[in-house]
């Protein structure tokens, strides 16, 4: 254990399948900074075992190696370092994350550290400017990831995908938390940096966009791993559909009962409140709500569940829709609607000026 007194940083560096760009990172860094590096091994095959052999007998001072005997993914071992530096070099602040294939200019990295030492509360993001020459790949995830952030979380981030990022030991902590081990661990931090009662003060700031070999060592699949990552939605998805199913019951028994398309639908939303106020804190947003908000979505139901039966009734009387149908069609009209409202406005989340 680390017995020294002196505030100390950190450059955290996750490996999988490295090849002799590794190497160039870690020595540059080591002429720039007296800074601990602890590079993980998350279970690269033999061929890349060299690499890793050649930077233990390298004369390195403060450079620690870890390893995972598989593969576990990105975020599984950053969690791995992360609690080792908690647990064991418990001087350490704060750590400066980032890739190992070279796409890291060692003056950004610096950079992201000076703005880390600056703010105990701080997650700093260096986010790349994307030019006409960026890789297709590249490109495409980070602009859809841009648009379906902003509607998930109610932030707009510069680059949702940077590897560049610095930690404050209190962020460290709180990550430890998240369950996700691969790409997808990377996008609920932001989530969680996003959460007001984390009292995290999110920074970005730019840097050198780096494209080596049109980044195909990249390991990020753009379709498979934006699935992955786009959990929020998912999880907004399906408290809607158990938020309308109560919601249908309650209009369908009404409804046969003799209470007209008004009243059904008020008795609907008066008895799915609670659970879809529920359902959208804890398993959407987890935004730890006060009571005004709480009136607010209660206001916001009512009056969006007027409109919706306005509309209804016109479908109805008007274009002869059945009654059935035409709530179905309204309904699921008012869904990415009623999600970016409750985002913006209910469930809210912090928001944090940038440094350009």
């Amino acid at each position: 254990m680390n017995l020294s007194n002196e505030i100390e940083y950190a450059f955290i560096i996750p490996a999988y399948n490295p090849d002799e760009k590794l190497l160039a990172v870690v020595k540059n860094i080591k002429q720039k900074s007296n800074n601990k590096i602890f590079l993980i091994d998350d279970g690269s095959n033999d061929d890349a075992q060299y690499i890793f052999q050649e930077l233990q007998t390298t004369q390195y001072n403060n450079l620690i190696f870890m390893q995972h005997a598989v593969n576990l993914g990105k975020g599984a071992a950053l969690k791995t370092v992360f609690n080792k530096i908690l647990t064991e070099y418990i001087r350490i602040e704060g750590v400066v994350t980032l890739d190992s294939d070279g796409q890291h200019s060692i003056a950004d990295v610096l950079r992201i550290l000076d703005e880390l030492k600056k703010d105990d509360k701080a997650f700093v993001l260096g986010y790349r400017t994307f030019s006409d020459n960026v890789p297709l790949k590249s490109y495409v995830g980070n602009n859809i990831s841009r648009l379906i952030y902003k509607l998930a979380l109610g932030r707009s981030f510069k680059d949702t995908q940077t590897g560049l990022r610095g930690l404050s030991k209190d962020f460290m902590q709180k990550c430890l938390l998240i369950k996700s081990n691969r790409f997808e661990f990377e996008t609920e931090q932001l989530q969680l940096s996003t959460n007001q009662k984390n009292n995290v003060n999110i920074i970005e700031i730019p840097i050198e966009t780096i494209y080596i070999e049109n980044n195909k060592a990249t390991s990020f699949r753009p379709l498979v791993d934006s699935f992955r990552i786009y959990f929020v939605l998912l999880r907004y998805g399906l408290a809607s559909i158990l938020t309308a199913v109560v919601d249908f019951i309650v209009f369908l028994i009404a409804f046969q009962f003799g209470s007209g398309i008004f009243l059904a639908n008020i008795l609907a939303r008066t008895a799915s409140i609670g659970v879809q106020f529920t359902l959208l804190n804890k398993l959407v947003f987890n935004a730890n709500p006060k009571l005004i908000a709480f009136i607010l979505f209660v206001s916001y139901v009512y009056i969006v569940g007027v409109f919706s039966t306005v509309v209804q009734i016109k479908a109805v009387e008007v274009f002869s829709v059945p009654v059935i149908s035409a709530k179905l069609i309204v309904e699921t009209t008012l869904f990415f609607i009623n999600f970016a409202f409750l985002r913006l406005y209910v469930f809210t989340t912090k928001n944090d000026g940038n440094h350009e």
